[in-house]
């Protein structure tokens, strides 16, 4: 597949810089690209190295008038211009619509046009899923189950009964969505089971990594809402409601009953205790666990979480302390000589 500039650029909405005629078959990173290949810079320091590199072309901000001799298409966010010729250069293989042989269907499945169900899916009875939709192989599809259209479940995808999935949902392998929440009573010196009897509803434009577990409710919902996306190995409990288009790095865990705010973005390893809120567009550090409420558009990080100025300020004295220590040892010293020099003074004989 190859295109010219001029012809990308009018795709794009960009403005050709240099020879628009130049063609071009690929896109690569400034560090490793070829002559033919398309690189792109984000920021200054993106565009010296797309400067240096060896590509044919590269994608610039619109603030970009000349690039010294070099060819270029100038649009106003390079790096989303990016990713969506990327979709363009690089489509992902289709599966053919169809139900494979090895696969299990239960009674009253309703598929939509152009489903596709790969080897050794399994889908029980009542499922729903809407046009489009891609399920790989070996996959779970529980009871009761509604898939919308054009979502991807991926390999070894485990989905429990009772799951409503929205539109353009992906998936991706091994993950587990509608297990039991970790709910438990203590009777008599033994952990009583807590019945799991709510579901998982996941809105459209959701896309949740590899390994990620997606708790059913004890009674009532666990909620993603739109255009949420999650990264891989992270924990969602039982009843947590998580607003839209969150952002979530590998490794978070959160505890039952959270609620996560629309735009919130959660660093890698961070957590939640059970019951408490982050605001709205609130940010959460790598490996800082929120122990108590966040206030919409608040920064958090540390351990525990809190306020960044405020986590920083202490770090600080913390840093300061082995200063202080010896300080404090020098004005020891100078105290105890001063108690020696006041015991050697003369004073009232003591009478007997």
């Amino acid at each position: 597949m190859e295109y010219s500039l001029a012809t990308l650029a009018e795709r794009v909405n960009g403005r050709v810089i240099g020879d628009g005629s130049i063609r071009i078959s690929g896109l690569n990173g400034a560090q490793i690209a070829h002559e033919g290949e398309l690189t792109f810079a984000e920021d200054e320091r993106h565009f010296g190295l797309a400067m240096a590199s060896r590509a044919s072309a590269i994608l610039v901000s619109e603030q970009i008038k000349e690039l010294g001799g070099r060819s270029g298409i100038a649009v106003k966010n390079p790096k989303l211009v990016f990713a969506q010729l990327l979709e363009l250069f690089y489509p992902q293989p289709l599966a053919a619509a169809g139900v494979h042989p090895t696969a299990v269907l239960g009674k009253s499945v309703a598929l939509g046009p152009e489903v596709s169900i790969g080897p050794h899916a399994v889908l029980g009875d009542g499922v729903r899923i809407g046009q489009g939709t891609r399920i790989e192989s070996g996959a779970h599809v529980g009871q009761g189950t509604t898939i919308g259209e054009y979502c991807f479940i991926g390999p070894n995808v485990s989905i429990y009964y009772g799951t409503h999935i929205g539109h353009r949902v992906r998936i991706h392998a091994g993950s587990v969505i509608g297990g039991d929440g970790f709910g438990y009573v203590l009777h008599e010196g033994r952990h009583v089971k807590v019945p799991q009897v709510g579901n998982v509803i996941i809105e459209d434009d959701v896309e949740l990594g590899s390994n990620v577990c997606v708790d059913r409710a004890t009674i009532g919902s666990t909620i993603i809402r739109q255009g949420t996306k999650i990264d891989n190995l992270v924990q969602i409990a039982h009843n947590d409601h998580i607003g839209q288009h969150v952002v979530m790095a590998g490794q978070v865990g959160l505890a039952g009953s959270v609620t996560v705010g629309d735009y919130v973005v959660m660093g890698g390893q961070a957590g939640a205790v059970d019951h408490v809120t982050i605001g709205a567009r609130a940010q959460v550090g790598a490996a800082s666990p929120v122990i108590k409420s966040v206030a919409p558009g608040e920064t958090v990080w540390g351990f525990p979480a809190r306020p960044v100025k405020e986590a920083k300020e202490q770090i600080a004295l913390v840093g300061r302390l082995p200063v202080w220590v010896e300080r404090l040892k020098q004005l020891l010293g100078r105290v105890d000589a001063l108690e020696k020099r006041v015991e050697q003074l003369p004073g009232p004989k003591s009478s007997s």
